[in-house]
């Protein structure tokens, strides 16, 4: 249930009830019964069990409100029990297994052998938790319109679809060959043909849609994963226009998510290579978002927001201007993303999409001398939040340009620069964010000695610790725990 209405804020409740149906046919269902039932009048409903419904003919009863949710009221079972105010006594009627899948029913924008579009709804209902770090605490809005409906009417974006979601399966799930294979390769190569041809055409709607940018994007998410930087810069490029001319990136408000993944690749490219990043490159021309204001957010989670002197004005105010405003604003996203998580409450993906944008990028513009506090701060909080809004460490990415600088810092800085505090916490966060085990040998003893020095002995302890700078237990707890055992190990 919304509770936007109650506090005017970017929360959405949910009844922290088990779904009993999977993701897979929830988004079927929803794009399949778009318009379906519209002035049609349904009788009353009545749940008796979990797995049979029982529906009444009579006319004294209330009309069921309307579901707040569009993907709920797919049953897992194939019968139903039905019984009428009737003098006689009706049977139980049986309602035969539906042949074919939920897309069976839906045209098209290509013709396409059977069950190939299988593979993109396989894939968009694991998308979530598979790209998305706080995808538990996010709410996904208009999904099926903006994801699934383009199916139907866009070849491009069809194929684009098949195309990344094989090219995942057969490569990255399967921990096989990056390569595109057989069955993805047609649709790679439709994929190229229709975005020229449309590029070539004078349809200026087409060119600036939607679909036609979430197509591209599955070229530059195929060659970001691949290693192919080059084609995924030209990629992004392309998309830059794009961006541009349909008036920046507030023009893409009501398809949030598609601007976050948009960004998010820019910024990985950026830190995989150590070149500028393609948006927000000219602050003069296109000038970084504003700060989001987290303040009516961040007064919900006082009673639970522990103030320590490392988010409080003593430690900011030893630090640069520029960058302890963007420690402030990410220190409030923690807390509001935590009392998200405790409270079972959901943040907006505008919200999600204001605080990446405004504060991943002007610490990517930076500059601070090399060794210095302000630097080592700096690439913390960068690695701190590729964890938080990238996360594809786990799909074998990595930011080797980015890894280096950090890994350089954190091994010529001064003790005295840095408190041994501040160095736990920049070592766990780069330890779970960007360094692997090849890191070990230098990082499990320069930890160890750190932890040892802070008269940490347990995972409590290092909690508390790394509580008081900012962490994310979603994010962090799992790996960071692993992490603290194998080093004090």
């Amino acid at each position: 249930m919304s509770s936007r209405g109650l506090i005017g804020l970017h929360f959405l409740m949910s009844d922290g009830l088990e779904k009993p149906n999977p993701e897979l046919r929830k988004l079927i269902r929803s794009h399949v019964m778009l318009g379906k039932n519209q002035g049609k009048k349904l009788p009353p409903r009545k749940r008796k069990t979990k797995m049979v419904e029982t529906l009444s003919s009579s006319s004294s009863d209330p009309a069921p409100p309307p579901a707040s949710d569009p993907d709920e009221g797919l049953t897992g079972s194939a019968t139903s029990s039905i019984t009428a105010t009737h003098p006689k006594p009706v049977l139980p009627l049986t309602i035969p297994r539906k042949l074919g899948s939920g897309m069976s029913t839906i045209s098209f924008a290509d013709a396409l052998e059977p069950g190939t579009i299988e593979v993109v709804l396989q894939l968009s209902s694991i998308a979530k938790q598979m790209l998305f770090p706080l995808e538990r605490c996010m709410f996904f809005d208009r999904r099926a319109e903006n994801w699934i409906a383009p199916l139907a009417v866009d070849p491009a974006y069809l194929h684009a679809m098949i195309f990344g979601a094989q090219f995942y399966f057969d490569a990255l799930q399967s921990g096989g060959s990056a390569y595109i294979s057989r069955r993805s390769m047609p649709h790679f190569l439709t994929t190229l043909r229709l975005l020229r041809e449309r590029i070539a055409n004078d349809d200026e709607q087409a060119k600036l849609s939607d679909s036609t940018v979430a197509a591209i994007m599955g070229l530059v998410g195929h060659a970001h994963l691949t290693g192919d930087f080059k084609s995924a810069r030209y990629h992004m490029e392309g998309l830059y226009k794009i961006v541009c001319l349909r008036g920046g990136v507030t023009s893409f408000r009501k398809n949030a998510k598609l601007l976050v993944e948009i960004l998010r690749c820019d910024i990985g490219i950026a830190l995989h290579g150590g070149s500028k990043p393609i948006f927000f490159n000219n602050p003069s021309r296109d000038p970084f978002l504003s700060y989001p204001d987290l303040v009516s957010l961040v007064e919900l989670t006082k009673p639970r927001k522990t103030d320590s002197k490392h988010d409080s004005a003593t430690f900011v105010e030893d630090i640069d201007h520029e960058l302890a405003q963007a420690w402030t604003i990410i220190s409030d996203f923690c807390s509001v993303i935590n009392f998200a998580v405790d409270s079972e409450l959901r943040i907006s993906t505008e919200t999600f999409l204001d605080t990446m944008a405004s504060v991943v990028y002007r610490l990517l513009y930076m500059h601070f001398e090399t060794g210095s506090k302000d630097e080592a701060i700096r690439l913390g909080l960068v690695a701190f939040l590729c964890s938080v809004f990238l996360q594809w460490k786990h799909l074998g990415m990595s930011y080797p340009h980015f890894t280096s600088m950090f890994r350089s810092c954190l091994v010529g800085i001064a003790s005295e620069r840095v408190t041994s505090e501040l160095m736990v916490w920049l070592l766990m966060v780069g330890s779970v964010s960007v360094f692997d085990e090849s890191d070990d040998g230098w990082l499990k003893p320069l930890l160890r000695v750190n932890i040892s020095l802070c008269v940490i002995d347990d995972w409590n302890k290092m909690q508390e610790l790394a509580k008081r700078f900012m962490w994310i237990g979603l994010v962090y707890d799992k790996p960071g725990k692993m992490v603290f055992e194998s080093t004090i190990a």
